[in-house]
């Protein structure tokens, strides 16, 4: 491997970090009004009474005595079991019947002990909140349908909500409201934050977030981001409240005139408002919940690119890394354990590279067999640099060779590693799968038996590619210094990756030390082949 390739292989990594810790962040919008105004017409909305640092809902009336709580009302399905309250008509407790803690016992509960989701403020003209989050609401069940009804009823007006269980991990809920004819919003609040489910949790601040699409743009918000508050207006079409492999949603239905998210940290999770206008004193609005794993299937057949909320990297990657998501599930469907798909699919992206990557160890090959001519031209026209480049060129050309050959590969693999990265790193079916040695392959190796192999392989790859004991002899000496740092970066390559991976996931370091291996096995033929 040449002096440039090297640092090529230095270029890129340094590129994929720099990437992955600033570039891929996306910028956090300004915190803005839900419609800017105008000096002449347009009025912002009531503001959301949400503190700059973690929630507190507004003061409640008292509860009445004489309707009784029930904090344990049970909807299930074959996927969830929620329990709800009529104290606020809110959620609970969410538990996903197919995904477990690390106890492989514990069902996941999306959210945290002691917290509620979907609580519902009224805000008048005036700015002031009536909160209905600590109020007893009467309530019916449909065991037929479902559905859990529930009802408030004031002089002033009243207010019901309705959850239905529909199927997999989809709830319905309408909120229906009469009277209150001085109240003109209401805001939802998915404030509970969202239940921490791994043990590996180092990497928390970027991975939790709050994602949404507004105005037809995908926000998001990592934990990281959400020391302040964040105020966003615009047209909603969806909300997310995630971890890094589940997720807690809204889905407005169309008509729906949902304008300002407010995101905020709560108890170090993330956690979300969302506020809708109301043009009519009598309102019935449907909304689609979302609440369980992020699966990239799942999440589309929700549409307004609801899949988003699944992390698959850069947009400029996205088809790239919607592919390799397909390829991926498609092998799985062949291979049942997800160690042996990630070894099928490092060999199929080796096969597809292989045209370019054979093309490119062969180029370095021949560049290290024309270095005799190569030394004579440059000593012949050392004072002609002009002449020296015309000669150089037509020794490359004679022997079928680019100067930048040895590159190539690296620079068309960068956007596939780029690509896999995410895919892998937040793929839930990594989750809890065991492989060899490997307790979780989308947890880092606790061994480091994986990251070390890799490290390895990595400069078993250089040392093949490096110039045989004879062609060093026939060097000048400013080749064999060029030689001796490469020699150098040899060393320090390996190392450097292996402090890199010993973080990710074991699952994406498995495919990057197969991948390797491939190489290896590549470079030897190549290298048998040109003796």
């Amino acid at each position: 491997m040449e002096k440039r390739t090297i640092f090529a292989v230095i270029l890129i990594i340094a590129v994929f970090w720099i990437s992955n810790e600033f570039l891929w962040k996306p910028n956090v919008p300004a915190q803005t009004s839900v419609n800017q105004p105008t000096e002449e017409t347009t009025q912002t909305p009531p503001p959301v009474e949400v503190p700059t640092t973690d929630f507190v809902q507004p003061p409640a009336e008292a509860v009445p005595s004489d309707i009784e709580i029930n904090d344990a009302i049970v909807l299930e399905n074959d996927l969830l079991r929620i329990e709800l309250s009529n104290r606020g008509a809110t959620v609970n407790s969410i538990q996903l019947k197919d995904y477990t803690m690390a106890d492989k016992e514990t069902m996941v509960n999306l959210i945290p002990q002691g917290k509620s989701l979907y609580g519902l403020s009224l805000t008048n003209t005036n700015g002031a909140v009536k909160n209905l989050g600590n109020e007893a609401f009467t309530y019916t069940i449909d065991e037929v349908e479902n559905r859990v009804h529930f009802t408030y009823n004031t002089p002033q007006g009243s207010v019901e909500k309705t959850f239905t269980l529909v199927g997999g991990y989809e709830i319905g809920f309408t909120v229906q409201k009469q009277g209150f004819q001085d109240f003109d919003s209401y805001t939802i609040a998915l404030d509970s934050g969202i239940a921490d489910t791994e043990t590996y949790l180092k990497m928390k601040n970027r991975v939790y977030k709050v994602v949404a699409q507004v105005e037809n743009s995908i926000t998001k918000l990592s934990l990281a981001k959400l020391k302040t508050r964040q105020d966003i207006g615009g047209s909603i079409d969806w909300v997310s409240v995630s971890s890094k492999y589940f997720t807690i949603g809204i889905i407005p239905a169309p008509q729906i005139n949902m304008n300002r998210l407010i995101a905020f940290k709560q108890e170090e999770s993330p956690a979300a408002q969302v506020s809708v206008a109301l043009s009519r004193a009598t309102v019935t609005d449907e909304y689609q919940l979302y609440c369980g794993p992020l699966i990239y299937d799942n999440l589309k057949q929700f549409g307004h690119g609801y899949e988003n909320a699944v992390e698959l990297g850069p947009k400029y990657l996205l088809w790239i890394s919607r592919t390799f998501l397909w390829v991926l599930t498609e092998l799985h469907k062949i291979i049942p354990t997800w160690g042996w798909t990630l070894i099928l699919f490092s060999l199929f992206i080796k096969a597809l590279l292989f045209p370019v990557t054979h093309k490119s160890f062969e180029s370095t090959s021949k560049m290290q067999k024309i270095q005799p001519y190569v030394r004579e031209i440059q000593a012949k026209y050392k004072n002609d640099p002009q002449t020296m480049n015309v000669e150089m060129q037509k020794v490359y050309k004679e022997h079928g060779v680019s100067p930048f050959g040895g590159c190539l590969w690296m620079f068309i693999q960068m956007p596939i590693l780029f690509a896999l990265y995410p895919l892998l790193r937040y793929n839930i079916h990594l989750r809890q799968s065991e492989f060899m040695w490997l307790p979780d392959l989308s947890e880092p190796d606790p061994y480091l038996i994986l990251p070390i192999l890799m490290a390895i392989f990595m400069f078993v790859q250089q040392k093949l590619a490096a110039p045989s004991k004879g062609k060093l002899e026939e060097m000048d000496e400013k080749q064999k210094a060029a030689m001796q740092s490469q020699k150098m970066m040899m060393y320090f390559m390996p190392v450097m990756m292996f402090f890199i991976f010993r973080s990710l996931s074991s699952g994406l370091v498995l495919y990057w030390t197969v991948f390797n291996i491939f190489s290896i096995a590549q470079q030897q033929i190549i290298n048998k082949k040109l003796k």
